[in-house]
């Protein structure tokens, strides 16, 4: 027999034995239960989006690289380490041609580190002119003074300073920079400094003037200093230069590269002395007529005389 207090109010709450706040504490548990499984199914929506949404760039940037070019990181297919060596044959749209060693044609993109990509020529110090940006590294006392004449110098042109990556800069901007790292900026000891400037000139006495940013230099050159060009640029190359390649390409199909680094190098010397054969100057000049009526008049005179001549050993036979 049910008991009166058993019986539900309207809000569904019952009577009795304290069954009024056990409904009303389950109802709450199973509100807030509801909640958060919906929290917890809006955050799983909104990582799956996010996921998408990234996998999506990453596909993009995937196919930003040309059809067919290993990226070098994209994907595992895409690691497959080449080196090799060939000759130029040509450039388009920012691709190079080269003829490998056995005779196959590979196209090769161009290294996204401009350093990487160089142009290495001997030249003589006829080839150098004012302004001419150098770089060269020797051994540098408090006083400034190179402590032993300068071996080597370097000749680049300018490059973009976005394209230069890490310490790269420093091979480029100029300045004064000391070898060491941690050395100070100006020495205090004898110590190691790589010197990027303009050329000012080299007088008599074989030294040479460089402007390293604010600041002048001035250090002797060594009597058999080599001059060497370092382009990152094909201004001086020719088809059939020598190439070194070091890059990355999609199996199956090496004949097609993304390098990591470029090297050209030629035996021409560049300011070599030749011997230059004479040419003759534009003939229709007002200059050039006069000579002519002159030469004329002097091979006319000629003419009479000698006919004059044997007119005279004629008659005196």
């Amino acid at each position: 027999m049910l008991d009166p207090s058993d019986y539900p109010y309207n809000d569904g709450s019952y009577h009795g034995a304290g069954r009024s706040i056990r409904i009303k504490t389950c109802r709450t548990n199973l509100v807030m239960t509801m909640t958060c499984n919906r929290l917890i199914l809006c955050r799983s929506i909104a990582c799956l989006l996010c996921s998408l949404i990234t996998a999506g760039g990453l596909a993009q940037k995937v196919n930003a690289d040309p059809p067919g070019f290993g990226a070098g990181t994209t994907t595992a297919a895409a690691n497959e380490v080449t080196q090799f060596k060939g000759t130029l044959k040509g450039l388009q749209s920012g691709v190079l041609s080269i003829t490998r060693e056995d005779g196959t044609e590979v196209m090769v993109q161009q290294p996204d580190d401009i350093a990487s990509f160089t142009f290495v020529a001997t030249a003589k110090p006829a080839f150098l002119q004012r302004g001419n940006l150098v770089r060269f590294s020797g051994v540098f006392g408090p006083t400034g003074m190179a402590a032993a004449p300068i071996e080597k110098v370097e000749v680049f042109q300018p490059v973009q300073a976005n394209r230069l990556q890490g310490h790269a800069r420093e091979k480029f901007i100029p300045g004064i920079y000391p070898a060491d790292r941690h050395a100070p900026k100006k020495p205090v000891a004898m110590a190691k400094y790589n010197v990027v400037g303009n050329l000012m000139g080299v007088n008599a006495g074989g030294i040479m003037m460089v402007q390293a940013g604010k600041q002048p230099v001035q250090v002797p050159l060594a009597k058999d200093a080599t001059f060497e060009l370092r382009y990152n640029n094909l201004n001086l190359a020719k088809e059939g230069d020598a190439v070194s390649v070091s890059g990355f390409y999609q199996p199956p199909d090496d004949t097609k590269v993304k390098a990591d680094r470029v090297t050209i190098t030629t035996d021409r010397v560049y300011g070599e002395a030749t011997e230059q054969t004479p040419t003759r100057r534009p003939r229709g000049t007002r200059r050039d007529k006069a000579e002519d009526k002159e030469e004329s008049a002097e091979q006319k005179a000629g003419d009479e005389a000698a006919e004059k001549n044997d007119e005279a050993g004629d008659e005196a036979q």
